[in-house]
C-alpha cells in the first residue's frame, strides 16, 4: 500500500509565528530549528501509526518555504522524500498519481479569510468552492481518484477539510484563539494523536471517498472566502488549469526544457498549454 504525505509546517503544535527565513539572527535560527523539529516529529508520528495500519511504501513531501523544512537525518527511514526549492519543482505535489492508494496532509493551515491559526492561501474553484492548500491537495488527490484520509493542524482546518470529505479522520492539534494565538497539546501529546489518527486512516480508508470536483473548472488564487479571482485559469482538466495558475508564479516549465538551467530566473513569459503546444508546432 503506498501513502503519499503531504505536509505544511504552520499546523504543528506548538507554532504560533510565521516562520522568517530572512531572520538571520542566533534567535531566528534556533527558533526555526525548532519549528523544523517538531514537523519532523509529528511526519515520524504520521509515518509510524501508517507502518501500523499497513501502509509499506510512503513517500513524503516536503512542501513548506524552502521545501527543505523536515530535518532529513531524522526522518523514519521507511519513508522517502521529495524536497528541494518548491519553485523550481515539477508540480507542487510531485509524485502523486494513479500508482498512490492513500493521501495523508500533515501540518496544514486553514485558508485565508478564515479564523484559523496563521490562516492563508485560499483557492476558488468554479466560482463558488474555496479550498485551502489542505483541500487543494485532496482535490488532486481526487483527480487520480486517490482519497486523501488523514488531516492534521489547528481546528479550523481540520473542519474545513472534514467539510469536503466528512469521513475522513482528523486531528487537531491545537485550538485557534486568534491569527497568532492558540491553545495547543505539547508534542509528546500532539504525536500520539496523530499516530493514532494515522493508524485509524490507513485501517479506514475503504470507507473514505476521493474528493471529486466535476469541470470544467475557473480556478484562481483569492483573498478569501467570497471573493472572484481576477485572472482565473479555465479548461476542462483540473490538474492542467491547476498548473496554469501556479505557472504564473512557480518554473515548473524548467522540466520541459532540453537543458535545465541552474538559475532559471523569470526569464521566459509564462504560456498556457495551448500556446505551449503551438509553440512546439513551431519548432518541429
Amino acid at each position: 500500500m503506498k501513502l503519499y504525505m503531504h505536509t505544511d509546517i504552520e499546523g504543528v503544535a506548538g507554532m504560533v509565528h510565521f516562520e522568517d527565513r530572512q531572520d538571520d539572527t542566533i534567535e531566528g535560527y534556533y527558533r526555526r530549528l525548532r519549528l523544523h523539529k517538531l514537523l519532523t516529529g509529528e511526519v515520524n508520528a504520521a509515518i509510524e501509526g501508517a507502518l501500523d495500519g499497513g501502509a509499506d511504501e510512503i513517500l513524503v513531501n516536503d512542501s513548506h518555504g524552502s521545501g527543505y523544512s523536515i530535518v532529513f537525518e531524522e526522518l523514519n527511514p521507511a519513508a522517502q522524500i521529495i524536497h528541494g526549492p518548491l519553485t523550481r519543482q515539477p508540480f507542487w505535489m510531485p509524485c502523486l498519481d494513479e500508482s498512490v492508494d492513500v493521501v495523508f496532509c500533515i501540518a496544514q493551515h486553514a485558508m485565508a479569510g478564515t479564523n484559523g491559526l496563521l490562516a492563508h492561501s485560499c483557492w476558488c474553484v468554479n466560482g463558488d468552492l474555496y479550498l485551502g492548500e489542505g483541500g487543494m491537495a485532496m482535490a488532486l488527490a481526487g483527480y487520480y481518484g486517490v482519497p486523501a484520509v488523514l488531516i492534521t493542524g489547528d481546528n479550523v482546518v481540520t473542519a474545513q477539510c472534514r467539510e469536503l470529505v466528512p469521513q475522513m479522520e482528523a486531528v487537531a492539534v491545537k485550538e485557534a484563539l486568534s491569527p497568532y494565538n492558540a491553545k495547543s497539546w505539547t508534542p509528546t501529546r500532539a504525536q500520539e494523536m496523530i499516530r493514532e489518527g494515522s493508524r485509524r486512516a490507513i485501517q479506514r480508508m475503504a470507507e473514505i471517498p476521493p474528493l471529486r470536483i466535476p469541470g470544467p473548472y475557473t480556478i484562481g488564487l483569492v483573498g478569501g472566502p467570497g471573493q472572484q479571482p481576477s485572472d482565473p485559469a479555465t479548461g476542462d482538466d483540473f490538474r492542467d488549469v491547476v498548473y496554469e495558475v501556479l505557472c504564473r508564479g512557480y518554473d515548473y516549465e524548467l522540466q520541459q526544457l532540453p537543458v535545465w538551467p541552474m538559475e532559471p530566473g523569470r526569464r521566459r513569459p509564462v504560456l498556457s498549454k495551448g500556446q505551449r503546444k503551438q509553440a512546439d508546432t513551431r519548432s518541429r
